[in-house]
């Protein structure tokens, strides 16, 4: 009879905390997750504003995607000599669009007809190409709902996608790596100071990049920051993938 009461609270216990507990810990993750992924991503704008300001407030990765894609819909023989509400910029009341060979120089104005920015754009097997002061954007956008941007620049570089940041300068010689769950600094004996980079998980997509010396084909659940402080590279090719050969790697000469 004991050994039946035992039994049978021993299966109550056991129920309880699978129909119960289990659900309210699992809820509980979720939440905290969202949490994470929200401070992660305030982190992440918040470091790319700070080493990158000469592309605000206009040159975010995902308002160039925007405007590659709309571009490439366009009928690629068809040179528009103005682009009213161009996508991507909403700043911009006109795009002015002057075809030089297979490039485009567009000049952004805003309603009063002041210039905002100007910048190349030409066609690319992944997408598009923006050269935007000394830097040059590639926009990979193969595949719409998982775009990529990678942008090359003398000092810095970065690369991004829905899914997190990777980031590069010359003074950061080892990788910082943060998640929702942990974060490492791996520190080194060089006098070399450190860029901070938060890693941003989960927002959809996916990015491939385990790190800055790694391809496309890895995909990391955190972002970094890495380089040399000579100047590191992304994708272990000088600043440059192999894949923007053919439109003059590492050049920003218009």
């Amino acid at each position: 009879m004991d050994g039946g009461i035992v039994g049978f609270w021993v299966f109550a216990a056991i129920l309880f905390f699978i129909v119960v507990v289990l659900p309210i810990r699992a809820s509980y993750k979720r939440w905290r997750d969202k949490q994470d992924t929200g401070e992660l991503y305030g982190k992440n704008e918040a470091l790319f504003r700070s080493m990158f300001p000469e592309l605000q407030p206009h040159f975010h990765p995902e308002r160039l995607v925007e405007f590659v894609q709309a571009r490439l819909d366009r009928s690629w023989s068809v040179k528009p000599a103005r682009w009213a509400d161009p996508p991507g910029f909403p700043a911009a009341a006109v795009a002015e669009v002057k075809a030089e060979g297979e490039r485009e120089c567009v000049r952004l104005l805003d309603t009063a007809g002041k210039l905002l920015h100007e910048f190349i754009f030409e066609k690319h097997p992944e997408g598009g190409v923006i050269r935007f002061g000394k830097g040059k954007f590639t926009v990979d956008v193969r595949k719409p709902p998982q775009p990529r941007v990678r942008y090359w620049h003398p000092d810095r570089e970065f690369k991004w996608s829905r899914a997190g940041w990777i980031f590069t300068t010359p003074v950061a010689d080892e990788p910082f790596e943060s998640s929702s769950s942990s974060s490492s600094l791996s520190s080194s004996s060089s006098d070399s100071s450190r860029t901070a980079a938060a890693g941003l998980v989960g927002l959809g997509g996916t990015f491939d990049g385990g790190g800055a010396s790694a391809g496309w084909d890895q995909s990391p659940q955190t972002a970094s920051t890495s380089g040399a402080a000579g100047g590191g590279s992304i994708g272990g090719a000088g600043g440059e993938s192999s894949s923007d050969s053919s439109t003059g790697s590492g050049s920003t000469s218009y």
